[in-house]
């Protein structure tokens, strides 16, 4: 009984215990061994410049894990009012497209899109006039 008291004094006081939680307290933790943290890390970058939080998020939507590239991808949105077409749970080449045009806009370059195949018209040719018909 008395271990059982001590048990839950010791839970208790580290439950109660401000500043103990096991999440992120920055936004330098999105590269965390943790996908949890580094998903959490995500929102945590309120207090610094965009300069410094859009190309890391921008990087995390590469992330092996589909909960933080989500994440990045809402506080992408969020941070620059944008939404650029990206799926987190599609498939890397699917992905890799809106990546491209995340880092096409943070760079200022627009986007290379691919042209589109127009079926080639046929020439009209102009009547041909003769001397006399003039």
């Amino acid at each position: 009984m008395e271990r059982l008291v001590a048990a839950l004094s010791v839970t208790v006081t580290l439950a109660s215990c401000s500043g103990c939680g096991l999440g992120p307290r920055n936004f330098h933790k999105i590269t965390h061994p943790a996908p949890l943290v580094r998903a959490r890390a995500i929102s945590l970058g309120y207090g610094q410049s965009d300069a410094v939080v859009i190309p890391a998020l921008v990087e995390r939507l590469n992330d092996p894990d589909v909960v933080v590239r989500m994440t990045a991808n809402e506080e992408l949105k969020k941070r620059t009012g944008r939404d650029l077409g990206f799926v987190p749970w599609a498939s890397p080449e699917e992905r890799a497209g809106s990546i491209r045009r995340w880092q096409a806009w943070l760079s200022g370059t627009p986007p290379a899109r691919p042209r589109a195949q127009t079926p080639a018209r046929p020439k009209k040719s102009l009547p041909e006039t003769s001397p006399q018909s003039r």
